[in-house]
């Protein structure tokens, strides 16, 4: 026995009323077992945890790792559930609301409560725009290390080719774009099993917070949270989550709801989405802990090589 789900409006219905199952980007996942059905399922989740592994934010990681060592370790262990957390519910919003977290905004509050957040959100506009700069800038200056040519120029070109993509392409081939690019942040894990890492240090530092009550550790502490749960990855979450919904062919246009379909299609959706976040944070956090680790043993490594090439003292037993 299933649920009978509200065909009102316009969308489309199959067979005795009900929204036909597993359509759209999820329909090459009925079928599918093993190794492909994971990476199937993997959408919204891992691109929203994968962009949170930008630019700006390796800096950061690098500057944690380089700066304390392996001191900010736990940092990855504990923003893990939170992220989690947090990203599941703006994705919980989407699937059962059909709208975005700015949608939900306009529906649910007052004037006043949305004039307050609209606030927010402009300066929440003005700080991603100087994200996204930062990151072209960052993209520029390591094809200028490649000696391709000047900084300015690959900024101007990587931006150009995002603009257009996102302007011209559709969903479903910018989710396979951006799927692919993710596969680039695995060379911060490789890195892990191609040096030396003293894995005890790493595993202590990880299990038990090594906190400083030092200025400088806590200001790059703050800068490590604030790059790793960033407001833009809510609407970021929602919206990739909705226009996902509505690439299905369940509604036409429209995004529908899980409960608007069948028990076992609601159901299916609703696993996949929560396997989908639990492993875009999964990898983000595991980046994160690969770039602070292989930092802070590079430095490691810099410190001990400094050491060994002072010269020593003579000793006053010389001849």
């Amino acid at each position: 026995m299933v649920d009978k789900p509200d065909t009102s409006g316009s969308a489309s219905v199959a067979g005795e009323g009900e929204f036909a199952p597993a359509t759209g980007p999820d329909r090459e996942f009925v079928g599918a077992s093993g190794w492909r059905a994971y990476l199937q399922a993997l959408g919204p989740g891992l691109i929203t945890g994968a962009s949170d592994d930008d630019p700006s934010g390796i800096a950061t990681y690098a500057q944690a790792g380089g700066q304390f060592r392996f001191g900010m370790l736990w940092v990855a262990l504990v923003t893990f559930p939170l992220m989690t957390a947090v990203q599941e519910i703006c994705d919980r919003t989407a699937l059962a609301s059909g709208k975005t977290l700015g949608e939900l905004i306009a529906v649910h509050f007052k004037r006043g409560w949305q004039i307050a957040i609209g606030a927010l959100i402009a300066v929440l506009v003005v700080a991603n725009a100087l994200n996204i700069a930062a990151d072209l800038v960052a993209i520029g200056q390591d094809m200028h290390l490649l000696g391709v040519g000047p900084v300015a120029l690959w900024a101007l070109v990587a931006g150009s080719l995002v603009t257009v993509l996102l302007a011209a392409g559709s969903f479903l081939q910018i989710a396979r774009v951006f799927k692919v690019l993710c596969v680039a942040l695995l060379a911060y894990v490789a890195v892990l099993f191609l040096i030396r890492i003293p894995w005890q240090t790493v595993v202590l530092n990880t299990v038990v917070p090594h906190i400083q009550l030092s200025s400088a550790y806590i200001a790059l502490l703050v800068a490590v949270l604030g790059t790793t749960i960033s407001p833009y990855l809510f609407f970021w979450q929602s919206m990739h989550r909705v226009e996902d919904m509505q690439e299905e062919d369940l509604g036409g246009a429209r995004a529908v709801m899980l409960r608007r379909r069948t028990r076992r299609a609601g159901r299916s959706k609703l696993l996949t989405s929560r396997f989908d976040v639990f492993t875009g944070m999964a990898f983000s956090n595991v980046v994160m802990f690969a770039i602070i680790t292989a930092t802070a043993q590079r430095s490691d490594a810099r410190t001990t090589s400094r050491s060994t090439r002072q010269p020593k003292p003579p000793s006053r037993f010389a001849p």
